[in-house]
């Protein structure tokens, strides 16, 4: 094992330790304990063999992805939109804040009202991502190095070969900054969603329902299941499309 991956298990070890002692310190005087990472995982276990559970986390899993995946198209072509056309971009600008501007939960609660409460987690989802998308890939567009490009059509390359050897390399660090970043911020809104509206075979509503009926263990396992499923979309998203030359400031 690599020295980094060392340091993260031992980082990760000391704070479940900090985790089993502070819940034993806090559960004298409490009525409802804090569930201990045993019996975290315990409940995590018991989950685990019933078929709603899995059924939950497919669920969620493909509203989400759904919503981050139009986000990322959409937002990809809007950047290249505005970069392009400078009158696009001043009529754009303004929703582009106010989409990033606008609180999960107001939003939630606005598109219950024209939206199938399981299409919503996918929806916000959308709204969530699709501004980092736009903003990263803009942003990346606009440090792309102009004089390279403007030298490679000089020496006669094609608008193709420009795009792929030096227009995709300069803006791929921005692209997958925004990719990584955004997936971890879509699973977390979209659950985030699903509790509000309440959303059937979702990890949102399995919380809520865990935490209506006090089974606080079940809620730590639950939302453990959650930074999991995050972490791991933002590792295995940074590993797929990692290169470039350069991170974005």
């Amino acid at each position: 094992m690599a020295p980094k991956r060392w340091h993260t298990a031992a980082a990760v070890v000391f704070w479940v330790a900090v985790w089993q002692l502070g819940a034993m310190l806090v559960n004298r005087h409490l009525l409802l304990p804090v569930p201990t990472p045993t019996a975290t995982l315990s409940a995590l276990w018991r989950l685990g063999g019933t078929a709603a559970f899995w059924q939950a986390v497919g669920a969620s899993a493909l509203r989400i992805c759904l919503g981050f995946a139009a986000a990322v198209a959409l937002g990809t072509a809007g950047a290249i939109a505005s970069e392009r056309w400078g009158l696009f971009r001043a009529a754009s600008d303004p929703l582009l804040r106010l989409v990033r501007a606008m609180p999960v939960a107001s939003v939630t609660i606005l598109v219950f009202l024209w939206l199938p409460r399981e299409r919503i987690p996918g929806f916000i989802s959308f709204l969530t991502v699709f501004p980092i998308v736009w903003s990263n890939v803009a942003g990346g567009i606009r440090h792309a190095d102009r004089n390279l490009v403007e030298m490679a059509a000089v020496f006669g390359m094609g608008r193709l070969e420009i795009l792929r050897r030096i227009t995709l390399p300069e803006i791929r660090p921005y692209f997958t900054a925004a990719v990584a970043t955004g997936l971890g911020f879509a699973w977390k809104s979209g659950v985030a969603a699903e509790i509000i509206c309440r959303t059937d075979l979702s990890l949102g509503n399995m919380l809520w329902s865990g935490k209506s009926a006090v089974a606080y263990d079940e809620v730590f396992a639950l939302t453990l299941v959650i930074v999991v499923w995050s972490v791991l979309l933002e590792n295995g998203a940074r590993a797929l499309l990692k290169g470039g030359r350069r991170d974005p400031v």
